[in-house]
């Protein structure tokens, strides 16, 4: 058996503690990246998402093999005048063991910018490796994924990097209810005739708090507060606060 695959089983409670106090601090540190960046922009605004995935065929959910994955949005900002963006993306997988997975997908976004030009459509291709693990009660998850961006505004091909962690803590005196935190960091790798710029891009940090539902496929609902930082590079930045919305389903 690998180290990796014992980093949970043999660890102390000390050492438990110690990895997933580190990890608050890091979620910590991105999250005063967040604000400190940011200059004067601010808005408010909704977003709803709802994500599902399964296993396809006769497999096993424990075991390798095929995946799906679909995952909707809409957002909502106020200085849109409400409807900002939606979001459509499945994607197939292959689980390599119980904790890791390779995806590949597609992505389709409508967007009615906040500057008041018209809305236009995104189309992107991605690929992501996803790990998560249980160490004492919390869980952990870390999303890498890399994107190329169509845009029907220009012609070029933006490639873009996003890494996501997150922790889910249930609470002791009830276990459906949990402590939800996560923190998404955006690197654009190129320049496009579209506006996309070779640099960081943008941060999300979410707090909040999860329910799971009983029964079939495992719902659970997260609700909470999420900063989006938008880096301009020629205007001030952008911080968004966010009321998050979030369905889950396993199937």
């Amino acid at each position: 058996m690998s180290a990796s695959s014992n980093f949970c089983t043999h660890a102390s409670p000390r050492n438990i503690l110690q990895r997933f106090g580190g990890m608050m601090i890091l979620l910590a540190v991105l999250g005063q990246a967040n604000t400190s960046l940011a200059q004067s922009g601010q808005d408010g605004g909704v977003w709803f998402s709802a994500n599902t995935q399964g296993v396809l065929g006769d497999g096993c959910a424990n075991k390798p093999g095929l995946r799906w994955w679909f995952d909707g949005h809409l957002r909502y900002l106020n200085d849109s005048g409400g409807y900002n963006q939606s979001i459509m993306r499945p994607a197939l997988g292959y689980a390599i063991n119980s904790n890791t997975a390779l995806w590949w997908g597609y992505a389709w976004i409508n967007e009615l910018p906040t500057s008041g030009a018209p809305a236009f459509n995104e189309n992107r291709m991605w690929e992501q490796l996803t790990w998560s693990r249980k160490c004492h009660r919390a869980s952990m998850l870390s999303r890498t994924r890399l994107e190329q961006r169509f845009v029907e505004t220009g012609d070029d091909t933006g490639w873009r990097f996003r890494q996501l962690v997150k922790i889910d803590r249930p609470l002791d005196f009830q276990p459906r209810l949990s402590l939800v935190a996560w923190d998404e960091a955006f690197f654009d790798l190129n320049s496009t005739d579209w506006g996309q710029q070779g640099s960081f891009s943008q941060n999300r940090l979410f707090i909040g708090m999860g329910w799971k539902f009983s029964g079939k496929n495992k719902p659970k609902i997260e609700v909470g507060y999420l900063n989006q930082l938008l880096r301009r590079q020629s205007a001030d930045d952008q911080s968004n606060h966010i009321a998050s919305v979030n369905w889950f389903w396993t199937f």
